[in-house]
């Protein structure tokens, strides 16, 4: 994908080319605003939840009957991790700070105490690998090394464990799973059991192999106990859950043909799903759904992906992907109202007025 996809626009251009504060004295700003907020409200700190996702809405449709708005967002393969730059925005104030170049890397996701970042980066060998830091870009630790690759991270609510995806190979083909790995240990456990396929794909690569196939792009439940994923197979992309510690999993959206979900996400409060979906009978967009995946509606209409919830559980964060440029919005739940942030993919909040985004470097 070539730079000029995020060219900003003339009429935008004064707020992205002021110079760029040093991300220290960001961190400074932001910290004094915590406390000052702290002592006002008379709370402990800000809770995140944390939300990371790296989608890129390539490749072709996987329906048989239709060309679906959204593409499916297969797992990257190994080595071909795309290098983004990410961004901190103050949606106050519009101001963009960049992360360190320590961090250069992509889906972004912030620790449950807002210090640290676990992020996808590629590898010596190119391959990309998930590695956590410190938010001023200190401490920098390549946490995963997997020989197929690894990417797509998410904390665990406790701070203690991060899940992620994994490519696995066999005789009888690749694909991918979910892996959480205990960051005290560095041991990893596997969660899902997804299969390899010899099956063909429909559509313009009708005859040629459908891979990558799996599972991808974890989440974790706000409790810890549960992931939520993406999984795609040919014909078919869902959102399931499933227990941390692996086992029967429960379909939340898709499982048929004509309804497809990706990149689902939970509410901090539990009780609300977000998720990419479109189908036949189903306007492409993003759609809410109660935390069980009944009663899905779309929120909001178009190619969008990468729903990311904000802390006080009121808006949405999503990147709307189109051929020309990709663009964060934020929307608001209860009102269906949407506000343009940037152009870029939407990776995490910080707080209920900050974004991690992302821009291809």
């Amino acid at each position: 994908m070539s730079n000029d996809r995020f060219d900003v626009l003339d009429r935008l251009a004064p707020l992205f080319e002021a110079p760029e504060p040093s991300f220290e004295a960001f961190l400074r700003r932001r910290d004094r605003k915590r406390r000052n907020q702290r002592i006002e409200a008379g709370v402990v700190g800000i809770a995140i939840f944390v939300a990371a996702v790296w989608a890129v809405t390539t490749g072709g449709s996987f329906n048989r009957t239709n060309q679906p708005a959204i593409k499916p967002t297969p797992t990257p393969p190994a080595g071909t991790a795309p290098e983004t730059i990410g961004y901190v925005i103050d949606l106050n104030t519009a101001e963009m700070t960049r992360l360190p170049k320590s961090i250069v890397g992509g889906g972004y996701a912030v620790s449950p105490d807002g210090t640290m970042v676990a992020y996808t980066s590629g590898d010596d060998a190119g391959k990309p690998q998930v590695f956590i830091a410190s938010l001023d870009g200190t401490d920098v630790q390549q946490v995963t090394h997997d020989q197929r690759g690894a990417w797509a991270p998410d904390w665990s609510p406790d701070g203690e464990a991060v899940a992620y995806a994994r490519w696995q190979a066999s005789s009888e083909g690749d694909v991918s799973n979910i892996f959480v790995l205990d960051l005290a240990t560095r041991e990893a456990s596997q969660v899902t059991n997804e299969k390899p396929t010899t099956e063909t794909c429909y559509g313009p690569a009708v005859g040629a192999l459908c891979a990558p196939l799996g599972a991808g792009y974890p989440q974790f439940s706000p409790d810890g106990a549960s992931i939520v994923y993406e999984v795609h197979r040919v014909g078919e992309n869902d959102v399931r859950i499933t227990p941390v510690t692996g086992g029967k999993s429960i379909l939340l959206v898709g499982g048929k043909h004509d309804v497809h979900g990706m990149l689902g996400t939970l509410s901090p409060d539990g009780s609300t799903l977000a998720a990419s979906c479109w189908g036949s009978e189903l306007t492409a967009g993003m759609c809410i759904a109660h935390a069980d995946g009944t009663n899905l509606r779309v929120l909001v209409s178009g190619s969008l992906v990468g729903g990311k919830w904000s802390p006080d559980g009121t808006r949405i964060a999503y990147t709307n992907a189109n051929a020309t440029a990709n663009k964060v919005f934020v929307v608001d739940v209860a009102t269906g109202e949407t506000t343009f942030v940037a152009e870029g993919f939407a990776s995490d909040w910080l707080d209920d007025h900050t974004l991690i985004i992302e821009r291809f470097a």
